[in-house]
């Protein structure tokens, strides 16, 4: 299971291997993931930080100082 668009939300700045990366090219190479490498990625991209996966190095870095929760207030 690859991830989608509404996982990427636009929110973020995504670095894959020290150059800036589009949703669609991270869709792409979620396709060849396991499960579990789904799952850092997923959770990488809600929470800002940095992972591996294969050969690939991903930076997700989250806007801080603002409330971006999708729960309604």
């Amino acid at each position: 299971m690859a991830l989608k668009k509404q996982t990427i939300r636009g929110l973020e700045n995504i670095t894959l291997n020290g150059k800036q990366t589009t949703k669609e090219e991270l869709i792409t190479l979620s396709e060849g993931w396991s499960e579990k490498e789904e799952g850092v990625v997923r959770k990488i991209l809600k929470q800002g930080g940095r992972c591996k996966v294969g050969d690939d190095s991903i930076s997700v870095i989250r806007p801080v100082g603002e409330d971006y929760s999708l729960a309604r207030r």
